[in-house]
């Protein structure tokens, strides 16, 4: 080994003199080459090779092999210690809150036991940190009869208040929808003015969990939403309508102002909470919302009249029917008519049964007449032979819809 080293650092140095004695003379390409194939370098000997393998890569590759079991056996063992310890304070951090929680403690001895416990469990680390924050976070949220006021203190005092803050103040909407989870599920109402500016942002999924969460925190009986102007969702609409009956609210005092809003999300929940709260609309305000531009608050607004069975809407029904251009909104008219209806409802629809072509709209209005008056197609008929055919099927699939 030692020979073989020292012939090719000889050999190395003989050709870095010939280089370099090419940058101080005016010796030739040709010259160089003839005396570099003069030389009896001990790198162009077949042995090469084997003493190569032999002396530098297998001891380098063992050493490489060797290392790589012995990384891997440290890692193996810290991660078992580590899930060792895991466990352990997993345990501990169950008992300890279990303790804390269910058990009436003031304040004062709860801020002391948790200061205590912090110097038991390895509280600096980011996953013990981790385990406590979301262990109080699903027991607040999954286990009813929990004084939330003790919730909050537990949650404040763990020092978990900074970190939600830092959340919510983070470039990161993700970061961000975190935060405002914390401050939902533990009821922090005082934190309500960090959530709100996230009702404005363009993110729809940031928008849409602060709207919530704000409304969910809020003792405002929800009235600011009357100055709200984004697209509130159908999820949720669903969820205000939730977090108020879970709260037991009263209807807002602003709903008549939701009623001529501009926003057309916010008209459509004022009209499903009047449904919710069983508050019936005038006459006023039912042509208003026919006469709204946007379909979908029409659609709502035949739903109501249907629902609460306000039969003073009928003769603005028959009135609006011919105005209206959407198809399935027809069909919700027609519905609601023959919920609501009377003789001259029935006339009505039996003046633009035979004009009607569309089948679908065709069925509802005899299912219409037929609601109004049972025996009304009994003897009905028309010059037109086909035309009664029709009527007659409609009627049998009316009187019974499961007929093929």
């Amino acid at each position: 080994m030692t020979n073989y080293l020292y012939n090719l650092l000889k050999d190395i140095t003989n050709i870095t003199t010939l280089l370099f004695k090419k940058l101080h003379t005016e010796i030739s390409y040709k010259n160089i080459k003839n005396e570099l194939l003069t030389f009896n370098y001990s790198f162009f000997k077949a042995e090469f090779s084997h003493d190569l393998f032999k002396y530098i890569l297998i001891p380098f590759l063992l050493i490489v092999i060797i290392s790589l079991v012995l990384l891997l056996i440290v890692n193996r063992y810290g991660f078992e210690k580590k899930i060792i310890i895991k466990n352990e304070v997993d345990i501990k951090i169950n008992d300890f809150l279990t303790e804390i929680i269910f058990s009436d403690y003031d304040s004062k001895y709860i801020k002391e036991q948790i200061k205590l416990f912090k110097e038991e469990v390895p509280f600096k680390k980011k996953w013990c940190k981790g385990i406590i924050l979301n262990k109080i976070i699903t027991i607040k949220r999954n286990i009813n009869g929990v004084n939330p006021h003790q919730m909050l203190l537990i949650y404040k005092y763990f020092g978990f208040h900074d970190y939600s803050d830092k959340l919510i103040k983070s470039r990161s909407w993700e970061n961000k929808l975190l935060g405002i989870y914390h401050y939902q599920i533990l009821e922090y109402k005082i934190k309500t003015g960090y959530i709100r500016p996230n009702i404005y942002v363009k993110n729809k999924f940031l928008k849409s969990n602060a709207l919530i969460a704000v409304i969910s925190l809020s003792d405002q009986k929800f009235d600011f939403l009357s100055n709200y102007e984004k697209q509130i969702s159908y999820a949720d609409e669903l969820k205000i309508l939730d977090i108020i009956h879970q709260k037991k609210s009263a209807l807002p005092k602003k709903i008549n102002e939701w009623l001529y809003n501009k926003n057309s999300s916010v008209v459509i929940l004022a009209i499903k909470l009047m449904i919710r709260y069983r508050e019936t609309l005038t006459i006023d305000q039912i042509s208003h919302l026919l006469n709204n531009t946007n379909s979908k608050v029409r659609r709502e607004t035949y739903l109501v009249i249907r629902n609460l069975y306000i039969i003073e809407a009928n003769e603005l029904l028959i009135n609006h029917y011919l105005k209206e251009t959407d198809k399935r909104n027809k069909i919700s008219a027609l519905k609601t008519m023959g919920a609501i209806g009377d003789n001259d409802t029935k006339d009505f629809a039996l003046s633009i049964l035979l004009a009607e072509a569309d089948l679908e709209i065709k069925f509802e209005i005899v299912n219409c007449i037929n609601k109004i008056d049972a025996t009304f197609f009994n003897t009905y008929k028309t010059e037109d032979a086909s035309e009664n055919e029709i009527i007659k099927r409609i009627v049998l699939h009316v009187n019974n819809p499961y007929l093929n």
